[in-house]
C-alpha cells in the first residue's frame, strides 16, 4: 500500500513558483491571522464580554429554566395573601439563588442573574394574566396597602411585575453566587479529604504520655504537626495510608525534607520503618522519623541503626512537648 504525494508535490511546485512578493504577502496574513485568533481579549470590557459569552455556552439551561420558572410563579401567587408579602419577597428569590448555587458548576453569578430573568419575565406575565384576565386584581391590590387602593389595574401590574422582576434579579445573582462558590470549596476539600484518605482532628487537652497514648490516629496526626511546628519545621503535606494504619506527613526544617511516619498501635515493628525507609529512597528524601503515640518492639531500634530514621515513642513525645 503507497501514498500518493503527486497532487502534494505539484502544490509545493505551484508554490515555489509564485513571485516573492506574493508568497511574502501570504506569509504574514497567514501570521496575522494566526495572532488574530491566539490573542486574548485586550481590556476590561473585552474580557468581560469573552467571560459573558462561554458562560452563555456552559449555561446549565435546565436548571436555570426550571428555578426561573417556579420562582417566577411563586413570587407572582405569593401577592394573593398580602400578610405573606414580606415574608415570601426575602424566601423565594434567596432561597432560588442558594438552591441553584449547589446544583451549577460554574458562572455562578451569570446563571442566577439569568434565572432571575427568566423568572421576572414569567412573573409578570402571569402577574398580567391574574390582574387583567381574572377578579383576582383587587387581591393583589390590597397586597401593596391602602395606599395603592386608588392605583389603576395597570399600575397594580407595573409596581408588581416591578417589584418581582428587582427582587429575582438581584437575589437570585447574589444568592447563586454566594452558595456556589461555598460549595465549590467544598468540594475542593471534600476531594482533597478523599486524596488524602482523611482529616486531621484536633486532640484534647495533652496533661501526661497517657494522653498521648489515647489519641486517635488524626488527632496525634495534629498534635505532631503542631509540635514540630513549634521547633521551626514547616508542614508540606499528609496522606493516611495502609488502610489508616499509619499516617505519612511531609515536612521541612532549614531546607531539608523531612518524611514522618506515625502509628497508634500497641507495638510498632519493624515493618513500618522498612517501608518508611523504602518510600524515602523512592522519594529521596534522606532524614525520616516513625513515631508512635506508645512504644516500639524489641527489634525496631535494630532496623532503624544505620539508618537516617529516627524513632520517637509517646513517652519521648511527650518529653518533647514538656521542654519547648
Amino acid at each position: 500500500m503507497g501514498v500518493d504525494v503527486s497532487e502534494q508535490s505539484e502544490q509545493s511546485e505551484a508554490e515555489s513558483q509564485l513571485p516573492v512578493g506574493k508568497k511574502r504577502d501570504q506569509n504574514q496574513a497567514a501570521a496575522a491571522e494566526s495572532q488574530t485568533t491566539d490573542m486574548p481579549p485586550v481590556g476590561r470590557i473585552a474580557q468581560l464580554r469573552q467571560e459573558v459569552r462561554v458562560g452563555l455556552r456552559e449555561l446549565q439551561w435546565r436548571e436555570v429554566l426550571l428555578f426561573g420558572v417556579l420562582s417566577g410563579a411563586l413570587m407572582s401567587l405569593s401577592f394573593l395573601q398580602g400578610s405573606a408579602l414580606s415574608i415570601v419577597a426575602g424566601i423565594v428569590p434567596v432561597g432560588t439563588g442558594l438552591l441553584l448555587g449547589r446544583r451549577v458548576k460554574s458562572h455562578y453569578a451569570l446563571h442566577g442573574f439569568v434565572t432571575g430573568l427568566i423568572g421576572g419575565v414569567v412573573g409578570a406575565t402571569l402577574l398580567a394574566v391574574l390582574i387583567f384576565l381574572t377578579p383576582l386584581g383587587a387581591a393583589m391590590q390590597s397586597s401593596l396597602g391602602p395606599a395603592a387602593s386608588t392605583f389603576s389595574l395597570l399600575n397594580v401590574w407595573a409596581q408588581l411585575a416591578g417589584f418581582t422582576a428587582f427582587s429575582l434579579i438581584a437575589f437570585c445573582t447574589f444568592g447563586t453566587g454566594m452558595a456556589g462558590r461555598t460549595e465549590e470549596r467544598n468540594r475542593k476539600t471534600r476531594d482533597e479529604v478523599d486524596t488524602r484518605g482523611g482529616r486531621l482532628e484536633k486532640p484534647g487537652v495533652i496533661r501526661s504520655a497517657d494522653d498521648i497514648r489515647g489519641l486517635s490516629l488524626p488527632q496525634l496526626g495534629t498534635y505532631v504537626s503542631t509540635l514540630f511546628k513549634k521547633q521551626g519545621f514547616a508542614f508540606k503535606d499528609y496522606r493516611f495510608i495502609d488502610k489508616d494504619k499509619h499516617l505519612d506527613l511531609w515536612m521541612e526544617h532549614e531546607g531539608e525534607p523531612y518524611h514522618m511516619r506515625l502509628s497508634v498501635a500497641d507495638k510498632v515493628s519493624t515493618g513500618t520503618i522498612e517501608s518508611l525507609n523504602q518510600e524515602m529512597k523512592r522519594e529521596g528524601i534522606r532524614k525520616g522519623l516513625v513515631i508512635t503515640s506508645t512504644e516500639f518492639m524489641p527489634n525496631a531500634a535494630k532496623s532503624a541503626k544505620g539508618r537516617t530514621i529516627v524513632l520517637i515513642d509517646g513517652e519521648t513525645l511527650f518529653q518533647m512537648s514538656e521542654s519547648k
